[in-house]
């Protein structure tokens, strides 16, 4: 006992060990080099209160405890575990009190010394095993998202899929929402009003989600940029316009989440929208962004989206270029869509510069592919595409019947503007080969057609100067391809609310 004024201490002096968990916070503070001070500042801690706790002088912290104190060092939960696991395993391998050999010394030293390279490397490899942690939970996310959207696929209606998604939690990921939002564009090609199905089953997924609030917010975002997508596709620029608005606002809320999406795509999406209002320059920048930071994977599509852009403003071998390009990351991906994109986008290229054989032998490889493929759409543009060649390269009586089966079929799926469009080429071809009376018959079967399917005034008062110039054996080539410029551009003004309305033809079609 110690003397104090010339007394004796009753009492002994108090000492203490720090707690696991406050000696393992403490050798996460000190390797990372954070004060005592700078530790506490973020939980409003004193240096004091924190030095107590590491000490032992205060509680055992809980383990949610811990795991909150050490948020702010940038670690996760399990380091707490690994500098616990550390300071036993350093304990065990310290010298006893006793003396030792020297031989005996110099092993638990070497076995200290060891442990402290070894939480070092840790230290270092911990970031690239964390990543690598989290691309293959993703991984998994995304292929057991893939399993539920085929599962989807077999329920017969919109209101199934939603109660599924409802009420089954393994459907209420965000992976989920990415391919319900993906599987919008692919029905975008051929079936516009299920593609705004999947969309809409997508934003529906959102408030499912667990996670922070910023997840959802950067996944809304997400799904809203694909149903203004399909609202493009549908023609509807306005609402595409002010889904792309909301979509970069919630995209924004929701910057820092971890989550793996493609920041590249909305850019993408975005790009074709402002194609569509003519806005070329925009949509070009839009692209460059997109190629410099999606993954290799999407060059392909942003090349195709380039190339098709540069087609409509006329730089026909600037598109060419860009579909070079793009052929070999599409090649690679093996996508047989975006192949037949890019083999019909190149025959158009190669039609308009003249290059007639070159043109047919793609149109040919690009016949096979759509009728692989089997989407119905797909193959009324091929066969648009081959009525242009055979147009061209004398064959009229094969390009009219290819024509005529077009505007058939445009008519069928609801595609009024571009099946007189197609309506208006066949009208071309017949005054080209002085056939007024095909012209007249076909002027009186478009003239009953598009009155009743009541198209906008302007585009309608167009046809039927057309078609009153053709009863009265006064229609001219010229007239035909004013008529089909008035066409073009009343459809691109068009806002339908129906997104099955107004599909365009080379616009939304060929294009990506």
């Amino acid at each position: 006992m110690e003397e104090r004024n010339g007394t004796r201490d009753s009492k002994p002096k108090r000492t203490r060990k720090p707690t696991r968990r406050g000696a393992a916070i403490r050798r996460l503070r000190e390797e990372l080099d954070w004060t005592e001070e700078q530790f506490g500042k973020p939980h409003g801690l004193s240096k004091g209160v924190v030095h107590n706790l590491e000490a032992g002088w205060r509680k055992e912290p809980t383990r949610q405890e811990a795991e909150d104190l050490i948020a702010p060092l940038g670690l996760p939960p399990v380091a707490l575990d690994m500098s616990d696991a550390f300071g036993e395993w350093v304990k065990a391998a310290a010298p006893p009190a006793e003396p030792v050999s020297p031989e005996e010394e110099d092993a638990r030293r070497a076995v200290f010394v060891s442990g402290l390279i070894g939480l070092h490397v840790a230290k270092a490899e911990l970031p690239v095993l964390l990543r690598r942690a989290r691309e293959e939970r993703f991984a998994r996310d995304r292929r057991q998202a893939d399993e539920r959207c085929e599962l989807l696929r077999r329920l017969k209606t919109f209101e199934a899929r939603r109660e599924r998604i409802r009420d089954a939690e393994d459907y209420q990921t965000w992976a989920m929402v990415e391919r319900l939002a993906h599987e919008s564009v692919r029905a975008a090609a051929d079936k516009p009003a299920l593609a705004l199905e999947w969309a809409d089953l997508a934003l529906y997924t959102v408030p499912f989600v667990r996670g922070p609030e910023s997840r959802r917010q950067r996944l809304e975002g997400y799904a809203t940029f694909f149903r203004a997508n399909v609202l493009r596709v549908g023609n509807g620029l306005d609402g595409s316009d002010a889904d792309f608005v909301r979509g970069w606002e919630l995209w924004k809320a929701g910057e820092g989440d971890e989550l793996p999406l493609d920041e590249g795509r909305p850019l993408d999406l975005e790009a074709s929208l402002r194609r569509e209002q003519r806005r070329f320059e925009e949509a070009l920048d839009l692209l460059a962004r997109a190629l410099k930071i999606s993954p290799e994977e999407r060059a392909g599509r942003i090349l195709l989206n380039k190339a098709f852009t540069l087609e409509q403003m006329g730089e026909i071998e600037a598109s060419i270029e860009a579909l070079e390009l793009a052929r070999p990351y599409i090649k690679k991906e093996g996508e047989p869509r975006d192949l037949w994109v890019l083999l019909l986008n190149s025959t158009l290229g190669a039609w308009h510069l003249g290059r007639l054989p070159e043109a047919e032998e793609l149109l040919t490889d690009a016949r096979d592919l759509a009728v692989r493929l089997g989407n119905e759409l797909d193959l009324t543009r091929t066969l648009w595409m081959a009525a242009r060649l055979d147009s061209s390269s004398g064959r009229a009586s094969k390009a009219a019947a290819a024509l005529e089966q077009v505007f058939e079929d445009l008519l069928a799926h609801t595609l009024p503007y571009d099946a007189a469009l197609a309506g208006m080429d066949m009208a071309i071809l017949h005054l080209e080969q002085g056939q007024s009376r095909e012209v007249m018959a076909l002027a009186l079967r478009m003239e009953k057609v598009f009155v009743s399917l009541g198209i906008e005034r302007e585009a309608l008062s167009a046809l039927l100067v057309f078609c009153e110039a053709a009863r009265q054996e006064e229609a001219t080539v010229e007239l035909a391809r004013q008529t089909a410029e008035v066409l073009e551009r009343v459809r691109r003004e068009q806002s339908p609310s129906r997104p099955e309305v107004g599909l365009a033809f080379w616009e939304r079609g060929t294009g990506v």
